[in-house]
Formats: structure tokens, C-alpha cells, sequence
């Protein structure tokens, strides 16, 4: 591990290699856990903000591979994601400033693109009026970190978060895609799109996208109604993600029994002044968070939770070994 002032960087050697449900609660109580102090700590930004950050670290990364005679790197989508997952749970808290779970980033990366070897920077600085500017700066006068920059790769992925603190986060993933040999069609489309196998975890990477992707088309949906969008909340969305797992696994119905008792640990984390919850279930469709959403916003009671007065979310999908997808949507208005 090596240390800027006010921040850290961290450098890694390659790799090679159908059902709705909805309902509605307010609160009265939600504000007596934490003070607000002490739960905005762990918030996350506007994700619009920050992907400003993210274009910048890309445009800096190829400035420098360009000082080296080194071909630009394609920023991609899809390795973003990743990047970006990680960065917003090291901000959350759930996880700590370091590499863990990397080898399972890119094995999740490598079902959507076929690589030969990966890389991954990560650094987190605070209180800098030019964090990107910093942590690329770190990165390279790092030897580790300068060797991932100016890597034989092809592909990179960057994700930026940053909690209440004030904390930046960085995640760069580097690719060298390998490219099949396109013996015949069907080898060939296999690379196209993830698969989600039946013994995928619960909590597998390509599950976390699927919540992303509900996100986005969420807040697309509020936009169409000239609403805010919501913020996503990593702690909403791993509490989220506990319900979905628990239906998953049958130890729960599928229904809000218990979303009293879900919103009352909510509280005492995030405190809120009103709650409400989307559920939804589905099997056999190749996108199932877009079935889901589409849903709710056929159901006039989801969709009034999508519409209402609320300002931040968290969501959680979980499949189990029937290719079920459960799929729960916190809706909170904080305090």
C-alpha cells in the first residue's frame, strides 16, 4: 500500500488468464437511531457529478499512455460497472480500501468480455479542490501503479464515489481482450451477453448490474414525470438485497411481512420520515429488472411509489436455483 497526503492509492499485480407486490409506510420513529452527523458519513454522491470525475481519469489515463508512445485505451461500459460497484461500497463502508473480491470483478467481466490479463488501480484522497488530478498523480508515481498505466491493455473501466465525508473513491479495472477465434456463429455469439448460471451466488456481481440497470431505468421514469431522481444508497440496497435473498431462498414469503421491522433497522441507520417498498418476481425473461420495472409502472400502486415524494433508494436482486429473479425497491424521504 503506498500513501499520498490526505489519501491512499492501492496497486495490483495482473491476472491472466411476473408477481409485483407494493405498499407504503411512514415513520414517526426512523430519526431516533443516529444523528444525521453520524449516518450522511457514509451517503453517496449524485452519480451525475461523478461521472464527470470518471471521464476526467479516463482522459488523463490517455494523455499519459500518449506521452509513452502507448495507444489509447477504450473506456467501456460494462468494466465501469464494476468499477464503479466497488468504488460505491469501499465509500459505503461495506467493504474495505483494498482489492478484495478483484478476481471475482473480472471473472464477472470476463463472461461479457474474454480477456487475456487485468489490472486494477484503486486510491482514495480527501479534502483536494482536484481529487482525480491527485489520485492519477499518485498513481503515477507509484512504480506498481505506473506499470497497470502503462500496461499492454486495451480496455479499461473506471468507477468514482464519494460518501459524505467528503472521500473520493477510485476504481480503474485494465482489459486486454482476447478475441475468439470465430470458428462458427454460435461460438462466436457466446461472448455477446452474460449468463447467470442456476448456482450463480445470490449476491453475484452480475445480480448487482441487474440493480443498476433498475436504477437507471427508475429514475428515467421519474425524469419522464419531471420528478428528482433518487440517490442510490449502498446500505438501502444491501438491506434490499437481504429481502430479496430470503425470498430467494424460501425463508420468506414472497410479500411486505415484515417491512415494518425491515424500515425500523433502516432507521436506525438512515434516519427518514416516510418508507415504502416495491417487490417483484419473475422467471424466463432475458432481462428481468426490465420486466420488473415495467411492471410496477403498469400497477398503479407502484407506480404511485415511483412517483412519490421520496429522495433516496436502494434495491436488491437475488435469483435462486430455479432461475426465480426476487427483486425489492426501498423508497425512503430522509430526514
Amino acid at each position: 500500500m503506498n500513501q499520498t497526503v490526505g489519501g491512499m492509492i492501492l496497486g495490483l499485480a495482473m491476472l491472466t488468464g411476473g408477481l409485483v407486490g407494493c405498499q407504503s409506510l411512514d415513520s414517526h420513529n426512523g430519526a431516533s437511531s443516529l444523528p444525521a452527523s453520524q449516518s450522511a458519513a457514509f451517503a453517496l454522491a449524485n452519480p451525475d457529478s461523478l461521472a464527470s470525475l470518471e471521464q476526467a481519469i479516463y482522459e488523463e489515463i490517455n494523455r499519459y499512455r500518449q506521452t509513452r508512445k502507448l495507444p489509447p485505451l477504450k473506456l467501456n461500459s460494462d468494466i465501469s460497472r464494476y468499477a464503479r460497484i466497488h468504488s460505491e461500497r469501499m465509500a459505503a463502508g461495506i467493504v474495505s480500501f483494498g482489492h478484495d473480491g478483484f478476481e471475482k470483478r473480472v471473472q464477472f467481466i470476463g463472461q461479457i468480455i474474454p480477456y487475456e490479463q487485468a489490472a486494477e488501480n484503486l486510491s482514495v484522497n480527501v479534502g483536494y479542490v482536484d481529487p482525480v488530478k491527485v489520485a492519477v498523480q499518485g498513481w503515477i508515481a507509484s512504480s506498481g501503479h505506473r506499470k497497470n498505466l502503462e500496461g499492454e491493455f486495451d480496455l479499461t473501466g473506471i468507477g468514482v464515489a464519494r460518501n459524505a465525508s467528503g472521500e473520493y473513491y477510485f476504481t480503474q479495472i485494465f482489459l486486454k481482450q482476447r478475441y475468439p477465434r470465430e470458428t462458427n456463429t454460435v461460438e462466436a455469439d457466446r461472448w455477446k451477453s452474460p449468463v447467470l448460471t442456476k448456482n450463480s451466488p445470490l449476491d453475484s456481481p452480475l445480480l448487482i448490474t441487474i440493480e443498476q440497470e433498475v436504477y437507471r431505468q427508475v429514475n428515467q421514469y421519474r425524469l419522464s414525470r419531471n420528478l428528482a431522481p433518487l440517490r442510490l444508497d449502498a446500505r438501502l440496497s444491501y438491506e434490499a438485497r437481504l429481502y430479496s435473498q430470503k425470498m430467494a431462498r424460501g425463508e420468506a414469503p414472497f410479500s411486505h411481512d415484515g417491512m415494518e421491522e425491515r424500515f425500523k433497522k433502516v432507521g436506525r441507520i438512515i434516519p427518514y420520515r416516510k418508507a415504502a417498498e416495491n417487490l417483484a418476481v419473475n422467471k424466463g425473461f432475458a432481462d428481468p429488472g426490465s420486466v420488473a420495472v415495467e411492471g410496477w409502472i403498469r400497477s398503479s400502486g407502484h407506480r404511485q411509489n415511483m412517483e412519490g415524494k421520496f429522495n433516496v433508494t436502494g434495491i436488491g436482486v437475488a435469483k435462486n436455483h430455479k432461475g426465480e429473479y426476487y427483486l425489492t425497491q426501498f423508497f425512503i424521504l430522509k430526514r
